[in-house]
């Protein structure tokens, strides 16, 4: 009698999942609902101004003369808006693709027979101020002035009129080796470049207040809650509250600062873009980040210098292609004015020089297969 009853009560497998999908549905419409009232009654929070929390990197891309060409990234914190249309930054004028990259053209999967050259890298790589642009003469530039991924590609493209060549810049301003290597983890196999041109520096060695490896954790769970963050208003005001209720009092100990990625592992991350490039099968170039002098601001060009010089180490090491533009070093600084537009960025001349020396390169390690490569004088 017991058995019958305990049987004749079991609810129903189809009405269980009834009973669970409606409680699934309610839930998803009050969270739906939650957003919809969060969107209409409350300013809308950006995710950069969330993602991007250190003084030192809202000086660089979260200022409010500065964020324009800027927006959120769940992985790497920013990156660029996607069609940028002559948008004006900081004395560059700066065009965007549909995929965020500086770039004329789409870039997705890469068409067969293209022979694609990835520059990954920071802002020397994007081309700060290449050409410089006044703010009041927006359209008075020389379209000549080139960075050097589109020197190379423009020479390249020349030399092989036959030839789908392309060369761009995977490269954002502010970025360090810790967020490169994140990015070609992400987007390597999807672009498959035929050679990846590596080069960091100044902002790895820059002091912060926490470093990026606190900051940007690229684990899947924190990158999970950032994109929430990007895509929900709700969870984006959540977020900002909670900020809110952890603010440092004068009585907290001041953070130290520190390089936002030690030598140790500026080092690692050279040699892990390096190792992946490779079991990509595209060739590498790495190059010693430009600095311009060693009297502006010595403790800083000394920091230079040593992460350089281990770089270089590394990379003989290795056996991996290392180029060191003795002119755009502080080793040249009495005499290599012409080539900076100030301390930190190559002018056009030195992006040309830059150009010049890795077509040499280029050609010394044959690295382009069976590419004419030009004999390209700066």
């Amino acid at each position: 009698m017991r058995k019958q009853t305990a049987t004749s009560s079991r609810i129903p497998l189809r009405r269980r999942i009834f009973y669970i999908g409606v409680i699934y549905a309610v839930f998803l419409l009050l969270l739906l609902s939650v957003e919809l009232i969060t969107r209409v009654t409350l300013t809308h929070v950006s995710s950069l101004d969330l993602f991007v929390a250190t003084p030192q990197q809202r000086m660089q891309v979260a200022d409010e003369k500065q964020s324009g060409i800027f927006e959120g990234d769940a992985l790497l914190l920013w990156r660029l808006r996607p069609n940028l249309d002559r948008a004006y930054w900081d004395f560059t004028v700066v065009s965007t693709n549909a995929q965020g990259f500086r770039a004329n053209y789409p870039i997705g999967e890469k068409p067969a027979g293209t022979f694609r050259i990835v520059c990954l890298g920071d802002s020397v790589t994007f081309g700060y101020r290449v050409p410089p642009v006044w703010p009041e003469r927006p359209n008075d530039y020389n379209p000549e002035w080139l960075p050097y991924p589109m020197l190379l590609e423009k020479e390249l493209r020349t030399a092989n009129p036959t030839r789908r060549i392309e060369v761009f810049p995977m490269a954002v301003p502010g970025y360090t080796t810790h967020q490169g290597l994140a990015w070609l983890r992400r987007d390597i196999e999807h672009l498959q470049p035929d050679v990846v041109i590596a080069s960091f520096g100044w902002n790895d060695a820059s002091v912060s207040d926490v470093s990026d490896r606190e900051t940007i954790d690229t684990r899947w769970v924190p990158v999970a809650i950032r994109w929430l963050v990007d895509h929900s208003q709700a969870f984006a005001h959540a977020t900002r509250w909670l900020r809110s209720q952890n603010v440092r009092t004068a009585s907290d100990p001041a953070p130290s600062p520190r390089p936002r990625v030690s030598e140790t592992e500026y080092i690692e991350n050279f040699k892990a873009i390096v190792s992946l490039a490779r079991e990509n099968r595209a060739s590498v170039i790495v190059i010693g980040a430009p600095y311009r002098d060693s009297t502006t601001n010595p403790a800083e060009a000394q920091l230079m210098t040593s992460y350089r010089t281990a770089l270089k180490s590394a990379m003989e090491q290795s056996q991996t292609p290392y180029l060191e533009v003795l002119e755009l070093t502080e080793a040249a600084g009495t005499v290599n004015q012409g080539f900076f537009g100030e301390l930190i960025h190559p002018n056009h001349m030195g992006h040309r020089l830059m150009a010049s020396e890795l077509l040499k390169l280029m050609s010394e390690r044959r690295l382009l297969g069976d590419l004419d490569i030009p004999n390209f004088v700066p």
